[in-house]
C-alpha cells in the first residue's frame, strides 16, 4: 500500500469536510482561509520514520532445554507448531525474573511486552505446585480496554494446552463482571488475576476479596504494573501509596515488582536514561530497582551496508531505478541512507531510534549531500520507502516498516485585528496582539461566522469601566454579567453599508415584541440585545461618540440572538456552537469518524493489504475520551448496516418507500431471532 497515496486522499477528503461548514461571506477571510488549508495549516507535513527491526534472542525451545524454563512452555508458547522465537529483551527479561530481581522493560510498541512478564510468571507456577487454588501473579494495568485484550491473548496460549488447559488458571476482575462471575472467581481463585488499579484498591477495602491479597489466603509472588509511564502526578503518587500497601498485605518481602512502558524518558546517554527509569520505578514499587535492570530493545539493521554511504554512489544511485529484488535492494546505497535517515542512529555499539522528520527534511539533507534537485531527492526517497515496504526479508518481515505520523488539528479560530475589512490583519495563529513588547498594539480578535449567511463577528468582552474591547477566546458566557462587563460580539460596517439601524426594529422576530393600544412594543428583556453603536480603533478603545480614525461597529450582547445581517432569529437556550461557526468548528467524534471511514475505504482498493489487515485502531489517553469514543464508533457501525441494508434490499425488490422499505430491509439483513428479541422463539418466519 502506498501510504502517501493513502494519506494524501485521506486530507483531500477531511479538507473537504472543513470546507463545508464554514460559510465566510467576506472574500478576503474566505480567500485567506483557503489558502491556509490549501497549504496544510491543519495538517503540516508528515513526519517518516522506519520502525526497526528487533535483535532476535533464543527460541523458548532452545530455553526450554537449557533447562531455564518449564517443558509445558513449549507447547503453550508456540503457533502452528513452531516455537515462539524470542526478541532479546524478551529473552533477558526471563533470565532477569529466573534471578528473582525487579525489572522495567522500555521497549516500542509491538515488542511483545506481554510476553516479557507471562513467560516468568506462567514457567513459576508450573514449577511451584500449580494446583493450591491460590492467586500468585496480580498484573495491574491502566484501562479496562487492555485487559480485554490480553485475556484474549492468554486463553488462545493456554489453548495450546488441550485438555491440560486447567493447568494455568487466570481471571479478569474489574468491575465489569456478573455478579455470579465474580462469586466464582472469590471462590476459585486463579493464578494469574488481571485487573486494574482502581479495582485494586476496592479489593484491599471488601472483605470479601481479601482471598486474592490477604498473606493467609493468597500467595502473591508477581505484581506486575503495565505503562508505567501513565502513572504521574496525583495518580501516581495514588498507585505508588497503593502498590506499598499490597506489598504490605501480602506478606511477602521478596514480591517480585516488574514494569512495562514504551516510553518513559527522553534525552540523555543511554546509562542516564535507565538510572532515571529505574529511579521512577523504584519510587513506585518502593523498592530498589537496578538500573542494569532497565531492559531496553536491542535494534538491529535491515540493510546491511554500515557507515556513512560515499557522496558518489549516493549520486549515482539518484539516476538509476529503485531495485526491487531483495538482493539489489539491500546492496543499493540509496537503501542504506535511507535506514540511516529515517531509521537508526548508532551509539557506541548499539542502535536506537532515529527521531522522525518529514519527507522534505530528508530530501533537503539528500540534496546537500548529492546537489542534487530537492524533488528529485524527495521523489526518490519516497519511492525507496515504498519499495522497502513492499520487499520482504526471510523471515516474511518486510525490509522497511514504514511509520507516518500525520498529526491533525482541530485548529481554533481565525483571529483578526479590529480595522476596516479591506485593511484587517488576519491570522490563524492564536495571539492579543499583533506585536510584542509594544510594537505594535492592534489587538487580535477570534472571528465567528454566522452559520446561515457567513457574516463575520468579533469574540468580545466589553468593558465599560475602560472603555475597552477584550477579546474572548471560547463559546463561553459568563452567567454573572454584570452591565460593566459584557460578553459579546462586534459587528464592523463596510463602508457604503449600514447594517443596523432604529428604523429595522421591524425586522425583529414577532416574539420579541408585545401588543399595546398603541401598536406592537419591545420587550423589555429582548432590548439589551438590540445592536449597540460604538466607534471603536484598533487598540481595542472604544468610545460611543464619532472620533478621529474610528470605525463605525455594534456590539451585539451575547447570547447571540438575531443577526442583524440576515435577520436569523435564535432563542436564549440554543447553544453559540449551533448558531455561529469558527475554523475549528467541527465536531471531534465526526472528524474522528470520516477520517476512519476514508481510510477504511480506501484501503479497499489496495490490493497489497491483506483483507485481515484492513482494519483501525484507536487509541485514547484517558477514560473519558475512551468511553466518547466507543460509544460514537458504535453507532457508526450500526449506522453502517443499517445502510448496507437498505443498499442490499433496492436492487432485490427494485422499488423501495414507505410502504415496503422496513420489511425489505429486515429480510436483507437477515438477523436471527436472538439478535433483537429478548425472547426468541418459532414464529414459522422464513
Amino acid at each position: 500500500m502506498n501510504v502517501f497515496d493513502l494519506r494524501n486522499r485521506v486530507l483531500d477528503e477531511y479538507h473537504q469536510y472543513v470546507d463545508s461548514f464554514l460559510n465566510i461571506r467576506d472574500e478576503r477571510i474566505r480567500g485567506f482561509v483557503n489558502g491556509e488549508l490549501s497549504r496544510g495549516a491543519l495538517w503540516p507535513d508528515p513526519m517518516i520514520q522506519l520502525n526497526p527491526a528487533y535483535e532476535m534472542g533464543k527460541t523458548v525451545d532452545e530455553l526450554v532445554e537449557e533447562g531455564l524454563l518449564h517443558p509445558a512452555c513449549r507447547q503453550i508458547f508456540q503457533k502452528d507448531g513452531k516455537s515462539f522465537h524470542l526478541y532479546h529483551h524478551q529473552e533477558q527479561a526471563i533470565h532477569t525474573a529466573a534471578r528473582w530481581e525487579h525489572y522495567v522493560l522500555t521497549t516500542g510498541t509491538g515488542s511483545g511486552k506481554s510476553l516479557t512478564y507471562l513467560i516468568p510468571i506462567i514457567d513459576h507456577v508450573l514449577k511451584n505446585d500449580p494446583d493450591p487454588e491460590q492467586v500468585r501473579a496480580l498484573i495491574i494495568y491502566p484501562m479496562n480496554a487492555l485487559i480485554n485484550s490480553q485475556e484474549t491473548e492468554i486463553e488462545r496460549l493456554l489453548s495450546n494446552l488441550g485438555e491440560d488447559r486447567r493447568l494455568i488458571r487466570f481471571a479478569r476482575y474489574t468491575g465489569q463482571e456478573s455478579r455470579e462471575r465474580r462469586e466464582e472467581i472469590q471462590q476459585h481463585p486463579p493464578h494469574i488475576l488481571l485487573t486494574n488499579y482502581v479495582m485494586l484498591e476496592l479489593m484491599m477495602s471488601r472483605p470479601y476479596e481479601r482471598v486474592f491479597l490477604d498473606s493467609t489466603l493468597a500467595n502473591l509472588e508477581f505484581l506486575v504494573l503495565d505503562e508505567l509511564h501513565t502513572y504521574t502526578g496525583r495518580r501516581g503518587a495514588d498507585v505508588s501509596m497503593l502498590v506499598r500497601r499490597v506489598r504490605q498485605r501480602c506478606g511477602n518481602e521478596n514480591l517480585l515488582c516488574i514494569g512495562t512502558s514504551a516510553t518513559m524518558v527522553a534525552g540523555g546517554t543511554p546509562d542516564e536514561q535507565r538510572e532515571a527509569v529505574a529511579s521512577v520505578a523504584g519510587r513506585i514499587f518502593g523498592v530498589p530497582v537496578s538500573p542494569g535492570n532497565v531492559i531496553d530493545e536491542r535494534l538491529k539493521r535491515s540493510i546491511p551496508m554500515e557507515g556513512e554511504v560515499p557522496s558518489g554512489a549516493l549520486r549515482e544511485s539518484l539516476d538509476r531505478e529503485v531495485p526491487v529484488r531483495y538482493r539489489d535492494f539491500l546492496d543499493h546505497p540509496l537503501s542504506a541512507w535511507v535506514e540511516d535517515t529515517f531509521g537508526l542512529r548508532k551509539i557506541d555499539d548499539s542502535y536506537r531510534r532515529r527521531e522522525p522528520i518529514t519527507l522534505r527534511e530528508g530530501a533537503e539533507k539528500l540534496s546537500k549531500e548529492t546537489g542534487r534537485d530537492v524533488e528529485l531527492c524527495e521523489e526518490k526517497i519516497r519511492e525507496t520507502l515504498y519499495v522497502g515496504g513492499k520487499i520482504a526479508h526471510p523471515d516474511g518481515s518486510p525490509v522497511f516498516a514504514l511509520k507516518l505520523h500525520q498529526f491533525i488539528s482541530q485548529g481554533e479560530a481565525v483571529y483578526s485585528t479590529l480595522e476596516s475589512p479591506e485593511k484587517r490583519h488576519l491570522t490563524i495563529i492564536g495571539k492579543r496582539f499583533i506585536g510584542a513588547d509594544g510594537e505594535d498594539d492592534r489587538v487580535l480578535a477570534p472571528l465567528a461566522f454566522c452559520r446561515i449567511c457567513g457574516q463575520e463577528y468579533y469574540q468580545i468582552t466589553r468593558v465599560e469601566a475602560e472603555q475597552r474591547f477584550v477579546p474572548r477566546l471560547d463559546w463561553t458566557v459568563s452567567s454573572d454579567e454584570q452591565e460593566s462587563v459584557l460578553d459579546g460580539y462586534l459587528l464592523i460596517e463596510r463602508e457604503g453599508e449600514q447594517l443596523w439601524n432604529e428604523s429595522r426594529q421591524e425586522d425583529l422576530p414577532d416574539d420579541w415584541f408585545r401588543q399595546t393600544k398603541k401598536g406592537p412594543s419591545l420587550k423589555s428583556e429582548f432590548r439589551p440585545y438590540l445592536p449597540q453603536r460604538v466607534h471603536l480603533f484598533p487598540d481595542g478603545s472604544y468610545s460611543t461618540e464619532p472620533g478621529e480614525g474610528g470605525l463605525l461597529g455594534w456590539f451585539v450582547r451575547a447570547p447571540f440572538l438575531y443577526c442583524p445581517c440576515c435577520g436569523a432569529a435564535y432563542d436564549k437556550r440554543t447553544k453559540e456552537f449551533s448558531k455561529l461557526a469558527q475554523l475549528s468548528s467541527g465536531g471531534r467524534s465526526t472528524a474522528t469518524t470520516l477520517i476512519c471511514m476514508t481510510t477504511i475505504s480506501q484501503m479497499q482498493h489496495e490490493e497489497m493489504v491483506p483483507l485481515e489487515a484492513r482494519k483501525i485502531l484507536s487509541f485514547t489517553d484517558n477514560r473519558q475520551d475512551a468511553s466518547l469514543q466507543s460509544g460514537h464508533f458504535n453507532d457508526f457501525v450500526q449506522v453502517g448496516l443499517l445502510r448496507s441494508a437498505i443498499y442490499k434490499a433496492l436492487p432485490e425488490s427494485g422499488h423501495l418507500d414507505h410502504t415496503n422499505i422496513a420489511s425489505e430491509v429486515v429480510h436483507a439483513m437477515d438477523l436471527p431471532q436472538a439478535d433483537y428479541a429478548q425472547n426468541p422463539g418459532d414464529l414459522g418466519i422464513q
